[in-house]
């Protein structure tokens, strides 16, 4: 299991001085998802040499379901640099999110439009070596996929270089069982966010983790799971006891 945080989160002026931290921090990898995806290719990876932090993931767009067909065709050329990116990196893959803001279309109209933009993308999935993948939100944030099932079953009828994202925060809302839907759904899981009930650092609501990360562990996960929540205390010190806490819980379960 290796640990991630989001860029937007890590403290430091540049993406370099991001990185040096989170390695002193005890992070593995870093969810690129703010400022450094301004730079240029060639500057994001000068940014990496020398230290073992690596990128985990890459983010996506969000206005790959528009309704303007202008703006979709853009999001996809966005996605295209994104997906070449992530497989420059050698990132787990580009995280998108499915969202097509308010209710315009029937929901089996949004996912038949989903499901072509992404075959659209195969080639360039490919061709990188690389992933994207799907991350459920609860029903206050998206409509179109809200539970792992949902995501998964997209990727299914697309082909195995889109995956899914397991969200302990989403899940603690959506899923019946969280244990039961990441069992079910093992073999599509590519990446895995944590956050508490309260969307605080893990320990600070009431979510058990233990069997979630139990039917992961099970299942053969064995990659990042991204620290994505609010954090609450000074900083610093949050942060150590939040790593300190989600490695024990692994370790544990």
């Amino acid at each position: 299991m290796k640990l991630a945080l989001r860029e937007d989160m890590t403290p430091g002026a540049t993406l370099r001085d991001q990185l040096v931290w989170l390695e002193q921090a005890g992070f593995d990898g870093i969810e690129l998802s703010a400022g450094s995806l301004n730079l240029s290719a060639d500057e994001i990876a000068g940014a990496f040499a020398g230290t073992r932090v690596r990128a985990a993931n890459v983010a996506g767009v969000t206005t790959l379901l528009g309704p303007d067909s202008a703006e979709r065709e853009e999001a996809m050329t966005l996605m295209r640099e994104r997906i070449a990116l992530a497989g420059r990196l050698g990132a787990v893959g580009v995280l998108l999110v499915p969202q097509f803001g308010p209710l315009q279309q029937p929901a089996d109209e949004a996912r038949a439009l989903c499901e072509e933009s992404l075959r659209a993308l195969l080639p360039d999935i490919r061709a990188a070596g690389t992933t994207v993948f799907l991350e459920p939100l609860n029903r206050y944030e998206a409509k179109l996929v809200n539970r792992v099932g949902q995501g998964a079953a997209i990727a299914a009828a697309v082909g195995p270089e889109i995956g899914v994202m397991a969200d302990f925060f989403h899940m603690n809302i959506e899923e019946a069982d969280i244990a039961q839907a990441l069992a079910d759904n093992g073999s599509a899981i590519v990446y895995v966010h944590v956050a508490d009930s309260n969307r605080l650092q893990p320990g600070r609501g009431h979510l058990d983790f233990t069997p979630g990360f139990a039917a992961l562990k099970a299942s053969g996960y064995d990659g990042y799971l991204g620290i994505e929540c609010r954090v609450e205390g000074p900083f610093d010190t949050a942060i150590a006891e939040t790593i300190a806490h989600v490695r024990a819980l692994w370790d544990a379960a």
